[in-house]
């Protein structure tokens, strides 16, 4: 799982797409899942602003995944 890289529903990647709005729908194993502000956000989590978090900037996000693989 890309956590926090890719949008959970339409999986669109916003490392290609940085300036995407993204909102926090979940969380797994201490990840934040992201999908994107709006139609994708309410599908995943019920609200169009998805939880009320802030998701971790995309470099820090990137950079978490690259340490664990």
């Amino acid at each position: 799982m890309i956590a926090g890289l890719v949008c959970i529903v339409c999986r669109t990647d916003y490392r290609a797409a940085p300036d995407t709005e993204a909102a926090v729908v979940s969380h797994h194993s201490d990840k934040q899942l992201l999908a994107c502000a709006g139609v994708c956000a309410r599908m995943a989590s019920g609200s169009v602003t998805g939880l009320a978090e802030t998701p971790l900037p995309l470099a820090e996000r990137m950079h978490r995944y690259e340490a664990e693989h």
